[in-house]
């Protein structure tokens, strides 16, 4: 590689071939580059008739917003993309580690510049901390022609594979439905509010899109007195009603009947899970004799009113 002083705006930065990263913060690059300067200058290369970028996408959108007019660079003489694009991945590779869209990109450009897919499988993957299967090969496949948006949300989420591996279920249109709802939650949530999803459009035999475009679904979405997190929420319940229509009849009733008796707050009584057993737990929380005796009180009183027994019956949901 020759290294040489270009303008600036000889790059072209239209072209994007060769970029994984699109999300990056630029801020401490600027820093580094008003104290010390450009000291690792940006890989290019000639495709006919542009110069385009190989490698150094931040370090360059740094010198653009610190107005350079000429910056130096290493200029690649390589005709084919593949070996150039692994010339860029094995300079990255040495210096930090790839976020999930950012292995997306690698796969995906591998894939697009004609690796072999066992190639990518076996030597590749593991270079990039992914198990070497084709399962997670396809995933990343799929990942790598998710929406910007989407790519986005993944990246400020730390998506997890699993969250990841689900979105790859929905298509386009459903996913950028999917963005509002998903945006404010945390990643437990979205992993939870895809999976309900995708149940219930199995259940029902209905596309994705069609519940999400749903009137109950727009009416929350539209709602201006409330915030994206309470609509999220409420949409939440729906699917889970959707989805456990049973279950969630059964917990509104048991519900309902804690209310009727007045539970005080700091006496939890729950039932066991999904209502598998027939056992009831109740829990609270005493610093002293006195506190505990007077807990025991408020469950003797409770257990004394007529509704109570209720929380017995094995037909909650009738």
């Amino acid at each position: 590689m020759k290294k040489l002083k270009i303008p600036l705006n000889k790059i072209n930065l239209e072209d994007e071939r060769f970029r994984i990263s699109y999300h990056s913060n630029v801020d401490k690059i600027i820093l580094s580059m008003k104290k010390i300067g450009l000291v690792n200058p940006p890989v290019v290369t000639l495709r006919e008739p542009h110069i385009v970028l190989v490698s150094g996408w931040k370090r360059v959108l740094g010198c653009l917003s610190l107005s350079f007019s000429q910056i130096p660079v290493y200029m690649l003489d390589e005709k084919d993309d593949l070996k150039a694009f692994k010339m860029s991945f094995y300079e990255n590779l040495a210096t930090r580690s790839y976020d999930t869209i950012e292995k997306a990109e690698v796969i995906g450009r591998l894939k697009k510049f004609g690796e072999d897919t066992n190639s990518i499988i076996k030597k590749y993957l593991p270079l990039i901390n992914i198990p070497s299967t084709h399962s997670h090969l396809d995933v990343y496949l799929d990942a790598f022609e998710f929406e910007p948006e989407i790519k986005k949300l993944v990246l400020e989420k730390n998506t997890a594979f699993v969250s990841l591996q689900l979105l790859t279920e929905f298509n386009s249109r459903e996913r950028r439905l999917l963005l509002p709802l998903l945006s404010c939650l945390s990643q437990n949530k979205i992993k939870e509010i895809l999976e309900d999803l995708l149940e219930i459009c199995r259940k029902y035999n209905m596309p994705a899109w069609k519940f999400l475009l749903s009137r109950d679904i727009m009416d929350i979405q539209g709602a201006e007195n409330l915030s994206p997190l309470q609509r999220a929420d409420k949409i939440r319940l729906i699917l889970k009603r959707k989805r456990y229509p049973t279950l969630f009849s059964w917990t509104k009733s048991f519900d309902s009947v804690l209310e009727k008796i007045c539970c005080p707050e700091e006496i939890s009584i729950s039932p066991s899970k999904y209502f598998e057993g027939e056992e009831i737990s109740v829990n609270f929380s005493f610093e002293n004799m006195e506190e505990f005796r007077k807990k025991l009180d408020e469950l003797q009183k409770l257990s004394s009113k007529e509704e109570f027994s209720d929380i017995f019956k094995s037909d909650l949901d009738e």
